[in-house]
């Protein structure tokens, strides 16, 4: 973190910052100093910062010819840094389902990198994931949340989707966490749709598109079945 140097015998000894290369007297006032490259050092730990910082190094793979390796020191020095560190936190805030799906999905489409840590285009990018994504993933984590639910609730976990807080529901529902593979092939989860009231069907319809997804179920009749039984062994 500091380095010393002396020009000749009559110098006195400096202090350099890495970062900055500003030089100080005392190694004091030199561990005191925060510079932005320096405090940026200092933060890479944070989750939305590694976030960030692999998302960048896909981003500069994907989009330069060169085959430099970027290290965490070309990062905080990246004029793209503030961007990506901003989307890393919104991924942590967010409770993002799949990260590097999400970051693939932006580089793939070429989003604007001023609107990646936007609710429009992550809820646009969780409507396509749910429809692509693995049938048994996207059970897993539905079983994942119903346990959480669950627990807020006090409830079995086979009974999140029939006596659990419908508007949370709907909410975990848009963010992914309980997929159409859940609700439309399980008995708690068919009854569950057909109780909601206008309102709660307005709020998660694009996300269960039913014609869309029963014209889905019926190119994967082998996996609608196995699924049903999967849910149905668990009491859902």
């Amino acid at each position: 973190m500091k380095k010393s140097k002396n020009t000749n015998e009559n110098t006195a000894i400096k202090h350099t910052c890495e970062f900055c290369e500003k030089e100080f007297v005392r190694e004091k006032s030199l561990i005191a100093h925060v510079c932005e490259p320096k405090r940026r050092y200092n933060d890479r730990e944070r989750k939305g910062n590694l976030i960030g910082y692999q998302t960048w190094l896909e981003f500069y793979k994907r989009n330069t010819a060169g085959k430099k390796k970027r290290d965490y020191m070309d990062f905080i020095k990246s004029s793209y840094y503030t961007a990506f560190v901003k989307f890393g936190n919104y991924c942590v805030e967010a409770n993002v389902i799949n990260v590097n799906k999400f970051s693939n999905y932006l580089i793939k489409n070429q989003i604007s990198i001023d609107r990646w840590a936007s609710d429009k285009v992550y809820t646009e990018f969780v409507i396509n994931f749910l429809k692509d994504e693995d049938p048994f993933d996207a059970v897993a984590r539905s079983i994942e949340t119903t346990l959480d639910l669950a627990k807020d609730d006090k409830i079995p976990t086979k009974d999140v989707l029939r006596y659990g807080n419908r508007h949370r529901i709907c909410y975990n529902i848009t963010k992914g966490k309980i997929s159409p593979w859940m609700l439309y092939h399980c008995e708690s989860g068919v009854n569950f749709l057909s109780g909601l009231d206008e309102t709660q069907v307005k709020m998660i319809l694009d996300y269960i598109q039913p014609e869309v997804w029963a014209a889905k179920f019926k190119r994967y009749p082998e996996n609608v079945k196995e699924v049903k039984e999967l849910l149905h062994s668990g009491g859902y």
